[in-house]
């Protein structure tokens, strides 16, 4: 049977414990003997149940029933000490020896949490509620005003910018300049509320200083297709937004935001299919480039996790989710009033189905960008910023400092770049394009685009921990020094799973993950310790030349229409790999960095299928394909590794067709093998490789 909080669960068995607050953590608030803990786990008492589950790995319940062993089963209860502990129950099972000494030991332990209900007696000494399951409730907008008040007043580092690192603090108020081109005025007309579009080149002005110290919310949301309302040149479409119309007029996850801005206390809002020109490319390019900071200044981000389309809403009653209850919850009593006790399955909800969010393209950056995000999610309302997580209801009711970074915030992968911010731009980077290119896009020019606003604000964080990186295309190349490892990182991407990956016609270079469609992995692989001498390893590879041809120069982050790489190193003909054992993979695990096989294997990964009957043509000799080295022979890696490449149609140029790489057995130091790794390029000479 499943329980809520609305229906708990209670037996006479559980009932048989009455919690006195008053009491310090180490007295025992309950204590029973085996007997009495099987029979209540055996007549369903999911209290005395997480006894006997604490106790799986140390005796089976098959044992417990014919025991007799001297086992106590006690409960104590410890005080909350809010935001990083709410009340718990500390349920232990002890063993005492039957010798003169009488020594205990600690064979069970498990904690269940505890809320009540606001009106109850115990609401005096447990502050944590039941999870909130109407976003539209008064106490889900207070709970909004609350955190976003308390981020602003006492978070420093949640005020500066995404690019600014290095500050330990920001103004308390918007700058100007970083205002919107345009924005949403939320109005009252004759009891209804309307939005009215102001702003650059419409007749309305933004009052910038009003703006500035009163803020502004932006929506993150799922389009789920055309738009039924969207700004455009027609005359009257812009006419009507600059009149202001009825929010009723527009989609439900539109309307939601209005809604909820407005009783959060703000006036205004910024949605993109309404404060950008959609039938304007001028003015896309020109609003996309200031997304960081449209994103990172405003007050809030107002995230429609649960939506997969705009015409769904997200401010909806939700089903409380029981599946999610390890036990309980569970009633119990009180000295003064009653509580519920409650263990769950998946805290950060890791293993719950994505929200529809995530699987968007563009939203990955309107999060990341922001500083402070409302998270209306298919179960619950969160709250997360740059330092802390909160939920309405459960066991965060007030901003929590994070101190694992693993989890950034309650909703996977819905999170401000936060704990990322203590990395290497690269490394942040590499992670960005592993989701990135596991989400969908609508529009397939949109590759490059929907990451720029987000690969612009890392080049400042960059350049004050002195990195000079370049960014080409969706790569982020360290050209401080061109001999070095870190670039060929970035060069040697993979797919994930080749035959569902397409070349697509974005304009972007083959070395680019951005000329895909498909899942991408990249990884941190060189050097692999310190004792990797990389001026004397690499010899003569190094990048030469680089270069991409924008589509508009106003945004050097976005689109190109092309690009290329020169490169210096050895290079091989696959016609001449004869001796090497060798094969074609077309899959990737994204979990691990090296695979380990029977045998050492030359593997060549190709990119695409089109790639694959290139690389098999080339083993056969019927066209001229090439093996070009970035990291050469190194004992204990998958050395030597480097690009595939092939002549581009029409041209002398070449063109990336996937990366090769060395799979052996682990820690194999067979030297015939070695030997064999390390000849693969010995004798030839280092040429300059044009890859387009």
């Amino acid at each position: 049977m499943a329980f809520t909080s609305k229906s708990p669960h209670t037996c006479g068995h559980c009932q048989q414990v009455t919690l006195d607050f008053e009491l310090d953590r180490d007295t025992n608030q309950f204590s029973c003997g085996v007997k009495e803990a099987v029979a209540a786990d055996q007549a369903g008492c999911p209290l005395f149940h997480a006894f006997i589950v604490s106790l799986e790995r140390g005796i089976r319940l098959e044992e417990l029933q014919t025991t007799s062993r001297n086992l106590s089963f006690s409960i104590r209860y410890e005080k909350e000490n809010l935001p990083d502990f709410p009340a718990d129950l500390v349920l232990t099972v002890n063993e005492t020896s039957k010798d003169e000494i009488g020594k205990s030991n600690v064979l069970g332990y498990s904690r269940l949490s505890l809320w009540t209900d606001e009106g109850n007696a115990a609401a005096v000494s447990v502050s944590t509620r039941p999870y909130e399951l109407d976003p539209a409730s008064p106490i889900s907008v207070e709970f909004a005003r609350r955190c976003i008040r308390s981020c602003q007043n006492d978070h420093e580092q949640c005020r500066r910018s995404i690019g600014d690192i290095m500050a330990r603090q920001g103004p308390a108020s918007i700058d100007p300049n970083a205002i919107p081109s345009r924005l949403l005025h939320l109005v009252t007309k004759n009891t209804e509320l309307h939005v009215q579009l102001i702003g650059r080149s419409l007749p309305s002005a933004i009052e910038k200083e009003t703006v500035s110290q009163e803020g502004y919310a932006i929506l993150s949301y799922c389009w789920g297709g055309p738009q039924p309302i969207q700004l455009t040149h027609d005359n009257a479409n812009v006419k009507n937004l600059e009149n202001g119309i009825p929010v009723t007029q527009l989609p439900k996850s539109l309307r939601d935001a209005a809604w909820f801005t407005k009783e959060i206390g703000l006036k205004y809002l910024w949605i993109d299919a309404l404060c950008i020109f959609q039938d304007d490319v001028e003015d896309k390019i020109h609003e996309i480039s200031r997304m960081e900071l449209n994103y990172g200044q405003s007050t809030v981000t107002i995230c429609a996790a649960s939506a997969s389309k705009c015409s769904e809403g997200f401010i909806v009653p939700h089903e409380e989710d029981t599946t999610n209850y390890k036990f309980g919850p569970i009633e119990l009593r009180a000295k003064f009033g009653s509580v519920q006790a409650v263990a769950e399955f998946d805290y950060f909800n890791g293993r719950r189905p994505p929200e529809p969010i995530i699987l968007r393209g563009w939203t990955l950056q309107e999060a990341l960008l922001s500083r402070r995000i409302l998270i209306f999610s298919s179960y619950h309302l969160y709250f997360t910023c740059t330092v802390a997580n909160a939920s309405c209801g459960g066991f965060e009711p007030v901003l929590k400092p994070r101190v694992m970074t693993s989890y950034e915030s309650r909703v996977a992968n819905v999170h401000t770049i936060s704990g990322l911010r203590d990395h290497q731009v690269t490394y942040v980077w590499r992670n960005i394009v592993n989701d990135y290119t596991q989400r969908y896009l609508g529009f397939p020019a949109d590759k490059l685009p929907a990451v720029s606003a987000l690969a612009s604000s890392l080049i400042p964080m960059a350049k004050e921990r002195n990195q000079n990186l370049v960014y080409l295309a969706g790569l982020m190349v360290d050209t401080s020094d061109p001999e070095n490892y870190s670039w060929r990182n970035e060069f040697l991407w993979r797919v994930h799973q080749m035959q569902i990956t397409s070349r697509i016609p974005t304009g972007s270079p083959s070395w680019s993950w951005s000329s895909l469609n498909g899942r991408i992995i990249t990884r941190y692989r060189y050097p692999f310790d310190s004792s990797w001498n990389i001026a004397e390893e690499t010899g003569d590879i190094r990048i030469c030349e680089y270069g991409v041809d924008l589509e508009n120069q106003i945004a050097p982050f976005s689109a190109v229409k092309g690009g290329f790489v020169k490169i210096h190193g050895r290079t091989k003909e696959l016609s001449t790999i004869e001796g090497h054992k060798h094969k074609i993979t077309t899959e990737s695990d994204p979990t691990t960095t090296f695979t380990k096989t029977d045998h050492t294997t030359l593997v060549f990964v190709p990119d695409t299928e089109d790639g694959m009957h290139i690389v098999e043509g080339g083993i056969k000799g019927e066209q001229r394909v090439l093996l070009v080295e970035l990291v050469p022979f190194y004992g204990s890696g998958d050395t030597p590794t480097g690009l595939i490449v092939a002549g581009a149609t029409g041209t002398d140029r070449l063109v990336r067709v996937g990366i090769f790489e060395y799979q052996h057995p682990e820690d194999n130091r067979i030297a015939e093998d070695m030997a064999l790794r390390k000849a693969l390029f010995n004798g030839l000479k280092s040429e300059y490789v044009y890859i387009i």
